[in-house]
C-alpha cells in the first residue's frame, strides 16, 4: 500500500532494546483491539447471563465484506462477482507473497517457505522490527543488534544477512552497517563511525548487489542518514532517485536528502513528510488535531537544489463524523506531477512543480484521486451521503465535464489509490488502527462499482491483499490491483 509517512518503528529502531520490546507487546495490544472495536459497536452482543462461568463469548467474526443487506451497500455497487487469485489461511498479522520458489510468509517473528504444501525452510527470531525484503534469487534480513548493554549508542549496528530462496542457505552475512534497506536490485547500507555532529562523513551510504554485495556506489552522508520511507517487502526495484532522512545534530534536526546514482541532488531540513516528483520535493504535514478552526494540511515545494521552498499552500481536509478531529489527505503520491487537493473548498488538480491548480472541478467537495492515464479527477461530495439515489462519488475529465456518477462510503482517514484503469477506495491502518473496513474497486471509464470482501492489507506488484475471517484466524486473498 502506498505508505507516506517513515514507519514508527524505524523511528522506534533507535531507541533502547528494552523500550523496543515493550512498545512492541503495547502495539501488538492495539492492533489486536482494532479487529475488535468497531465489529462490537455495531454488532449485538451476546447476553452475559448466558456466558459459562469465567469464560468470554467466542471472538466476534470480522468480515468487511461489503455489507450483508443489499440496500446497505452505496449507490452504484455491487459484489465483486470474480474469484480471488489465491487464498491462504494466515495468522495475526501475517503476510503472503507468491514466488517461483514457492509461497513465502512473513509473520510476527517468522519467515518461511512453502512449497506444494509443505514447509522448505523457516527462519525465526525475536528481535523487533527488521528489514526483510525479497531481492531476485535471495531474500535479505537486518535485525538491529544490541551488544552494548545499558550503553545504547546512536546509530547502533544490523546483523545483515542473505538465504537463497529456494533453499534457504545463508548466501552472504554482513555486520558493519548502521541501517539497511533492500530492494529487489540493491541493498543501501549505512555503515557509521558513531559521531553526530552535524558534518558529512560521520556515516558512508553504500548501494551494493544483493546477491553478493559488490559495490554499486557509495557516498559519505550523516552517521544517522536511512531511507526516509518503508520499502516493499515482495521485491521492487529502486527508484531512480532515493529520498534519505538523517539527523545531524539528534531528534530535532531532521534533513531530507536525494540521491540519485550516488550523488547529492537536493537537502531540505524539514519534519514533515515527503515525496518526491520529478525535480520538485514535496514536503506536506496533514496532521491537525482542530477542528474547530478547519481541518487543513500544509504543503511546500522544493525545487532540487534550493533551501527555500518554491512555493506553500494548504488544502482542506475532512472532519471526522463526530467532528472531534480532522483525517489526513487522501492521496499523497504525485501522478505524472499533479496532486488531487481541495484548495478554498474547491476541488482542485496541482502541479507540483509550481504549486499552482491547472483546473478545478464544479462544485465542492474533497479532491482524492487522479486517473492515471486520462488526468481525470476524482471527487466525493462531502455534503452527500452514499445513497441519495445521484452519488456522492463523480469523476471529472479534464474539461470538467462529469464522465460518471456513483455511490462511495468514504471516511475522513480512507485512502484514494488508482491502479491501471482501477480506482481504489479503502480504510487505513494508522497507529490506533483502521479508519474503516470497506473495500471498493471503481471501472475509471464506466464508474461501474464493486464491493470486495474483506480489508485491504497491502499491495503487491499486479496483486491487492486482502484480509477476511475472524480476528484471530485471518484469511488473506489476492485480487487484481487492476479489475478491469
Amino acid at each position: 500500500m502506498p505508505e507516506d509517512a517513515p514507519p514508527l518503528w524505524r523511528e522506534l529502531r533507535s531507541w533502547p532494546v528494552p523500550v523496543q520490546l515493550g512498545l512492541a507487546a503495547l502495539a501488538a495490544a492495539v492492533f489486536a483491539s482494532t479487529f475488535v472495536i468497531e465489529p462490537l459497536l455495531g454488532t449485538d452482543l451476546p447476553d452475559p447471563a448466558a456466558w459459562p462461568e469465567g469464560e468470554l463469548p467466542a471472538g466476534l467474526p470480522v468480515d468487511a465484506a461489503a455489507p450483508a443487506p443489499e440496500d446497505a451497500l452505496p449507490d452504484g455497487i455491487e459484489r465483486y462477482p470474480g474469484d480471488p487469485l489465491w487464498t491462504e489461511p494466515a495468522e495475526d498479522g501475517e503476510q503472503v507473497v507468491h514466488l517461483d520458489q514457492g509461497l513465502l510468509r512473513l509473520g510476527d517473528g517468522r519467515l518461511a517457505l512453502e512449497r506444494d504444501g509443505q514447509a522448505v525452510w523457516s527462519r525465526e527470531w525475536e528481535e523487533f522490527g527488521p528489514e526483510i525484503g525479497v531481492a531476485g534469487e535471495v531474500v535479505v534480513l537486518s535485525f538491529a543488534v544490541d551488544d552494548t548493554g545499558d550503553d545504547y549508542e546512536w546509530p547502533g549496528r544490523q546483523d545483515t544477512y542473505a538465504l537463497d530462496l529456494a533453499t534457504g542457505d545463508e548466501v552472504w552475512r554482513d555486520g558493519e552497517a548502521s541501517f539497511v534497506a533492500v530492494y529487489a536490485d540493491t541493498v543501501l547500507m549505512t555503515e557509521c563511525t558513531g559521531e553526530q555532529d552535524d558534518h558529512v562523513g560521520d556515516c558512508t551510504l553504500y548501494a551494493r548487489d544483493p546477491a553478493d554485495l559488490d559495490l554499486q556506489w557509495s557516498t559519505p552522508t550523516y552517521a544517522s542518514a536511512r531511507l526516509a520511507a518503508a520499502t516493499a517487502w515482495t521485491g521492487e526495484p529502486a527508484p531512480d532517485r532515493l529520498l534519505f532522512e538523517s539527523f545531524p545534530t539528534g531528534h530535532d534536526s531532521r534533513v531530507l536528502t536525494v540521491y540519485e546514482d550516488g550523488a547529492n541532488v537536493g537537502s531540505v531540513a524539514t519534519g514533515a513528510s515527503a515525496a518526491l516528483s520529478g525535480d520538485t520535493l514535496l514536503v506536506y504535514d496533514d496532521w491537525d488535531d482542530n477542528p474547530a478552526d478547519g481541518c487543513t494540511a500544509s504543503l511546500q515545494g522544493y525545487r532540487l537544489g534550493e533551501s527555500d521552498p518554491a512555493w506553500t499552500l494548504e488544502a482542506a481536509t475532512r472532519k471526522t463524523e463526530d467532528f472531534t478531529s480532522c483525517g489526513g489527505l487522501p492521496a499523497t503520491a504525485p501522478v505524472d506531477g499533479l496532486l488531487p487537493l481541495t484548495i478554498d473548498g474547491v476541488p482542485s488538480v496541482v502541479d507540483v512543480a509550481t504549486g499552482t491548480a491547472v483546473r478545478e472541478a464544479p462544485g465542492e467537495g474533497q479532491a482524492v484521486a487522479l486517473d492515471p492515464v486520462s488526468g481525470a479527477l476524482a471527487v466525493i461530495d462531502w455534503d452527500a451521503a452514499s445513497d441519495t439515489g445521484t452519488g456522492n462519488l463523480a469523476l471529472y475529465d479534464p474539461d470538467g465535464t462529469e464522465r460518471w456518477r456513483s455511490g462511495a462510503d468514504f471516511g475522513s482517514g480512507d485512502r484514494a489509490t488508482a491502479v491501471g484503469n482501477t480506482l481504489w477506495l479503502y480504510g487505513d491502518a494508522g497507529m490506533w488502527g483502521w479508519t474503516s473496513y470497506d473495500l471498493y474497486a471503481y471501472d475509471l471509464a464506466s464508474g461501474a462499482g464493486a464491493a470486495l470482501p474483506g480489508t485491504a492489507a497491502y499491495f503487491t506488484p499486479g496483486e491487492l491483499v486482502t484480509t477476511t475471517g475472524d480476528y484471530d484466524a485471518p484469511v488473506l486473498s489476492a485480487w487484481p490491483s487492476d479489475l478491469w
